[in-house]
């Protein structure tokens, strides 16, 4: 356990020196405020609303769907296929950790930095309503927003054990980046083009936030699309893991 916790603990300091990772840090704060500033200089021109009360929620479409998947592609390129073309992760090899550790620490610490991603791009997002938003702002039900975030979560953590999982097949981050932006896209367009495709895809689960927030969405369908997001997320990080450990580094 100690090693372990020392692994996780090493692996939070090597992401937070890295730029990239500040980089997306100053994005999820600045993002929200550049929106609601856009948003209120069209309105004149526009006629639009400047911002509605659900704006921390309706950001999530643009979090979950395109900043947050960059960030843990970024992010596990680093983790792995640029360590092991670096052979950075042999170091981490020598020290008194199984590979199993070293693993999970990594997937752990990426779980950590997504969930403060979404931290600081929902506490941004209700602070520039509270203080920007169009009257009945303060109404918003905290209960809800932190009932979607909680979602978002939870598919963008089984989002990042399917790529995590890939990232085991390339030894350049690089290599790694190209593919999977690629598969991305591309399993976020076939379900227009074949029929049911989508309930059978991680990554048509990016928005699954809105089904905790719908009042026609039944338990049982919560209940059915939860165990499926963990079951893919297992899944993911159990065959990472194979791949992982067999992997000469």
């Amino acid at each position: 356990m100690e090693g372990l916790t020392a692994a996780i603990r090493n692996e939070l300091q090597l992401m937070i020196y890295r730029k990239k990772t500040i980089i997306f840090i100053l994005v999820s704060v600045i993002l929200p405020v550049l929106l609601i500033l856009l948003f209120h200089s069209l309105q004149p021109i526009l006629g639009i609303v400047a911002v509605s009360p659900s704006y921390p929620v309706q950001m999530l479409e643009i979090y979950t769907v395109f900043l947050i998947p960059l960030f843990m592609m970024v992010e596990i390129a680093d983790l792995f296929p640029q360590e092991i073309s670096s052979r950075t992760l042999k170091l981490a090899l020598l020290r008194p950790v199984t590979r199993l550790g070293v693993y999970t620490a990594k997937f752990l610490v990426l779980g950590i930095a997504i969930g403060i991603l979404l931290l600081l791009l929902g506490t941004a997002s209700t602070l520039c309503n509270l203080l920007f938003g169009t009257p009945g702002t303060g109404s918003l039900h905290i209960f809800s927003l932190l009932k979607a975030y909680a979602a978002a979560f939870l598919s963008m953590w089984s989002l990042a054990a399917l790529f995590v999982f890939t990232a085991q097949f390339f030894r350049s981050a690089a290599g790694f980046l190209v593919f999977s932006i690629l598969l991305y896209t591309g399993a976020k367009t076939v379900p227009y083009l074949i029929n049911g495709f989508a309930f059978f895809s991680i990554t048509s689960y990016t928005d699954w936030y809105s089904l905790w927030l719908s009042h026609t969405v039944s338990t049982g369908r919560l209940a059915t699309t939860t165990l499926f997001l963990l079951s893919g997320l297992f899944l993911f990080v159990t065959l990472g893991y194979i791949f992982f450990d067999r992997k000469e580094v």
